[in-house]
């Protein structure tokens, strides 16, 4: 598989971006260079039978049984599911607690755990390399009865980056990869995740820009800037798969729940391996980099990226666990961002509000 050209203007070295990918590519354990070419290219691999059907069930299983236990499902019943609590985008889905049990995946799932460290330049990398695991908690979707099922598209509400809990810079750590295992089958139309393939590009472009870091609400699903984001993306994707496969997203890439139109509940999680050190996107002699970090460099059309932080990483409460004292610092740090993206002409897009995203047009004024 070969990499194509992806602009007219092209300031990469596609020489040197090879080479650098063929080194990457040369320490792999279960990636070949197909997958790196598309992660690259698409900002996402799938990576078939990466843990067993056995663990996929036994997970499965165990999230029956609590949503049996404490919601009154009943897994044959499907007039049962409505029980669930909704409101106005979550309806339907609901997130499993677990038992507090953890999967070591490099003895349950090593191919899952070597194929995260392929993406992020190797195990040594990770924060939790050598102890990466997963719970046994889920996100489930049982389907939204009298909400038409409809494809991907910009103006939906919900689109999102990852990472409410830290503020974002173009070299953060706290968020190396998306990983999303699937634990029951997902057929076109049963609430597969949506993605924006061609977000990594936006998010870079809007994170180089600003090295003093921006607030994490306003990449969420709520956040002011998502619009402008979205509405830059046209290459939209449905993830389906089968129980036993992994889902690796670029930690860029903006993605959205969708609605679930059949009697089939989906089962997923979404786990955020963390680096151990900060990207980087400049490295001696042009070798060492990531898969990660050459997506970012495809993106921007870049040989490479000298960038420096402006300001120390900071952790951030996510706004549904904030005490009243700790919204309200937030909220205000916030509102200020707004302000200031506004008069320096990064507005919100006028059809945000119309999709359930906050807005700094009015902060603006």
């Amino acid at each position: 598989m070969k990499l194509e050209a992806h602009s007219p203007t092209k300031t990469l070295d596609p020489a040197r971006f090879e080479a650098a990918l063929a080194a990457t590519v040369a320490k792999c354990r279960v990636l070949d260079r197909n997958d790196a070419v598309h992660f690259v290219e698409h900002g996402y691999v799938v990576v078939k039978a990466a843990f067993s059907k056995k663990l996929a069930q036994t997970i499965a299983e165990t999230a029956w049984t609590e949503l049996e236990e404490h919601h009154g499902l009943n897994r044959g019943d499907p007039r049962s599911w409505e029980r669930l609590p909704t409101n106005t985008h979550r309806r339907g889905r609901i997130r499993t607690r677990g038992t507090g049990r953890r999967f070591r995946l490099a003895s349950d799932a090593p191919t899952a755990a070597m194929s995260q460290a392929d993406l992020v330049g190797g195990r040594h990398r990770l924060l939790d390399g050598e102890s990466l695991s997963w719970g046994d908690g889920v996100i489930a979707n049982f389907g939204s009865p009298g909400i038409p099922w409809r494809p991907p598209d910009a103006r939906q509400p919900a689109w999102h980056k990852d990472g409410w809990h830290f503020r974002h810079f173009l070299n953060s750590p706290e968020q190396a990869l998306v990983s999303v295992p699937i634990y029951c089958d997902i057929l076109p139309k049963s609430g597969g995740t949506f993605i924006a393939v061609d977000s990594i590009a936006p998010v870079a472009r809007l994170l180089a820009r600003f090295p003093e870091g921006l607030h994490p609400d306003g990449l969420q699903g709520w956040g002011y800037l998502v619009p402008g984001l979205i509405e830059q993306c046209t290459r939209f994707k449905e993830l389906t798969g089968e129980a036993g496969d992994l889902v690796l997203l670029h930690p860029y890439m903006l993605h959205r729940a969708s609605v679930n139109a059949s009697t089939r509940p989906r089962f997923i999680a979404n786990f955020a391996p963390v680096l151990n050190e900060a990207m980087r996107f400049s490295r001696p002699g042009h070798t060492g980099y990531s898969l990660v970090e050459l997506a970012v460099l495809w993106a921007l059309d870049r040989d490479s990226i000298e960038f420096t932080a402006t300001r120390e990483p900071e952790a951030v409460v996510p706004r549904r666990v904030r005490e009243n004292g700790e919204r309200a610092l937030q909220e205000q740090r916030l509102r200020k961002e707004m302000s200031d993206m506004a008069r320096r002409g990064f507005l919100t897009p006028a059809w945000g509000t119309e999709a359930a995203y906050e807005s700094n047009r009015i902060a603006s004024v």
